[in-house]
């Protein structure tokens, strides 16, 4: 049955920090989406390499049509998720990206947190402040094939860091997988899995072609990445003010440490 969307919605967003809502996309909808990204693909391999594995935002490439993209935005039910779990206040962005399998070798990111670990001397403190806002970032995953690259710790999007976590990974920003370039794929692949698998409470959100998850950044998470896994899945957010301010004020710490 199509996704269609219900008041328990909420709480089960503001207490695990993540939701799926299953079959969203309708069929032709995925059909042109499918289309446009794998010009996309085609896209960020001429110009970042056989590794790529985004090309964001999508707006900015014209041999891309943009209204399948636009299209996903303004769907019905969507819009009913935004305006009642997240508030009316939160509107479109013009980043969307699109997330890739690599070519070549299995790639994972290291487990973070959005901002407290991308910002040079972020004090935890403020950090700790701003991520109990529950307005604020909020983004997305589309999956228009199945995908199972996202990871993520729930209930972790605004408390701090448990004893565990901290133990597992003690650096800011946290240790990457130890991949080395005498790895064969399938040791790259493995050693990605032990990595994922290794943050206490850790889950594998499994996405459904036409499924889209919801998820607070600031709350832990990676992407794990396989190459004989097709993947094209729309990344984007919807941003209020709050989230507007933030990114100012974000560019104007770093601007002031570099």
């Amino acid at each position: 049955m199509p996704f269609q969307y219900h008041d328990g919605l909420r709480e089960e967003y503001q207490t695990a920090g993540f939701i799926v809502l299953r079959d969203l996309i309708p069929a032709a909808l995925l059909t042109d989406l499918r289309s446009e990204t794998d010009r996309a693909r085609e896209i960020a391999r001429r110009e970042h390499g056989e590794q790529a594995q985004r090309l964001q935002p999508i707006y900015r490439y014209p041999e891309l049509n943009p209204q399948p993209f636009r299209d996903f935005l303004n769907l019905p039910e969507l819009q009913k998720v935004v305006e009642n779990v997240l508030s009316p206040e939160h509107k479109q962005s013009n980043i969307m990206g699109v997330l890739l399998e690599p070519a070549e070798e299995a790639w994972a990111t290291n487990w973070h947190r959005d901002w407290a670990h991308h910002v040079q001397n972020l004090s935890p403190e403020r950090f700790e402040t701003v991520k109990r806002n529950l307005r604020m970032f909020n983004q997305l995953n589309g999956a228009l094939y199945e995908d199972g690259s996202l990871w993520a710790v729930p209930y972790s999007h605004n408390r701090p860091d448990t004893p565990e976590e901290l133990t597992a990974f003690p650096q800011n920003p946290p240790s990457s997988p130890a991949i080395t370039p005498e790895m064969t794929s399938t040791e790259r692949e493995r050693v990605c899995l032990r990595y994922a698998r290794s943050m206490p409470g850790a889950v594998q959100l499994l996405l459904g072609a036409g499924d889209v998850a919801f998820y607070r950044a600031c709350m832990w998470h990676i992407g794990a990445y396989i190459p004989y896994r097709r993947r094209a899945t729309l990344h984007d957010g919807f941003y209020c003010q709050e989230d507007l301010d933030w990114q100012k004020e974000m560019k104007m710490f770093q601007e002031n440490y570099t």
